[in-house]
C-alpha cells in the first residue's frame, strides 16, 4: 500500500495503517535521534515521536511527506530531550557487538576493527555542530534528497548542500585528529 492511502487510513483512525507506517519510518527516525541525543536515548525520543505524530495526525495537512513531517517531530522532540537533559553529561554512542562462536580469529579481528571505525565515526558525528550534523545524517544515514533534507530543516537546498559538504570536510578533520584516517 503507497504511503498517501497509510497516511488515509491513520488519519481516520486505523492503527493497522498507522503500524505500517512506523515501521516504514522506525529505522531512519531512530539514526536521526541517535545523531542528536545519543543511542541511549534515541529509542525514548523515538517512541515520543510517534506518540505525537499519532495524536497530531489528524491535523496533518499532508503538504509535506509524512516522513519529512515525522522527521521535523523527531527533531523538535529530541530538542527538547536534550533541553531536559541538559545538565547531563554526553555520552558516547555505542555499537552493538556482535558474537559467533563460529568467527575465525581474523574474522573477529575484521569485525573489531569495523566496530572500532563505526565507533570513530559516530563519535566524530557527534562532535560535528548540530547544523552541520543533521544535514549530514538526513543525506547519509536516512537518505533523503537535498530537497527534502531544505524541507525539513527550513534552509534553502543550496545551504543543505553547503552544510553537508562542510560537514564532511569537518568529519574527516575530525577523523584525522583521532588517528582513524591516514
Amino acid at each position: 500500500m503507497d504511503e498517501r492511502e497509510l497516511v488515509r487510513r491513520a488519519k481516520g483512525g486505523d492503527e493497522v495503517a498507522f503500524e505500517a507506517l512506523v515501521r516504514r519510518y522506525w529505522a531512519k527516525a531512530y539514526r536521526l535521534a541517535e545523531s542528536l541525543v545519543g543511542s541511549a536515548d534515541a529509542e525514548d525520543v523515538v517512541v515520543e515521536a510517534f506518540v505525537q505524530a499519532w495524536q497530531a495526525l489528524p491535523r496533518f495537512r499532508e503538504q509535506a511527506s509524512f516522513g519529512t513531517w515525522l522527521f521535523r517531530i523527531v527533531l523538535n522532540q529530541a530538542r527538547q530531550w536534550r533541553r531536559k537533559q541538559a545538565n547531563s553529561p554526553v555520552e558516547p554512542l555505542e555499537t552493538e557487538s556482535e558474537e559467533d562462536e563460529g568467527l575465525s580469529l581474523r574474522d573477529i579481528e575484521a569485525l573489531a576493527c569495523e566496530q572500532d571505525w563505526r565507533r570513530r565515526v559516530q563519535q566524530a558525528v557527534q562532535q560535528l555542530p548540530e547544523h552541520l550534523r543533521l544535514p549530514l545524517v538526513l543525506r547519509f544515514w536516512d537518505e533523503l534528497s537535498y530537497p527534502e533534507i531544505a524541507e525539513l530543516l527550513g534552509i534553502k537546498e543550496s545551504t543543505a548542500r553547503m552544510r553537508v559538504a562542510s560537514a564532511l570536510k569537518q568529519l574527516a578533520i575530525l577523523l584525522a585528529k583521532m588517528g582513524a584516517l591516514p
